[in-house]
């Protein structure tokens, strides 16, 4: 089940953070974004565990999706598509119509995750990722309007 992040799922998520990235997030990091008034959270719960997140920031008829992770426990049962599409509808129900991203050039499920729902790769930042200098490649959706 989808639902509101709340501060409480905070240690949980950060569980996953660390199973999920190389350069994880820290839990002040997190609080921050969690307690921004422009940012919309949400988790899947499923028997009372949290097993995944998306987090973003919003502003006008924009958002760019913060971060999104599963636990590796539950990859690829569709919960990562159950998020995206969540976010894409919440957030159009209140005019946002333009979504954008970063992902590793390298993380390729995660491009393939995007590109489903209609995500084009529209740039490059050389070297985004400070700890591996990896390139990170922009994406964006439009919803219309």
């Amino acid at each position: 089940m989808i639902r509101e992040m709340m501060e409480n799922d905070l240690d949980r998520v950060l569980e996953t953070e660390r199973l999920s990235f190389i350069s994880p997030w820290t839990k002040n990091m997190f609080r921050e974004t969690y307690l921004s008034p422009i940012t919309a959270n949400f988790v899947i719960n499923i028997n009372e565990s949290i097993v995944g997140y998306i987090m973003l920031y919003s502003v006008e008829d924009e958002a760019h999706i913060m971060n999104l992770a599963i636990h590796p426990d539950y990859r690829r049962k569709g919960y990562g598509s159950n998020l995206v599409a969540h976010i894409i509808e919440y957030s159009t129900a209140r005019d946002i119509y333009n979504f954008f991203l970063e992902v590793r050039e390298g993380n390729v499920d995660a491009q393939r995750l995007y590109k489903r729902f209609g995500f084009e790769v529209i740039g490059k930042r050389k070297g985004y990722y400070m700890e591996t200098k990896e390139d990170a490649l922009v994406m964006h959706l439009s919803k219309g309007k």
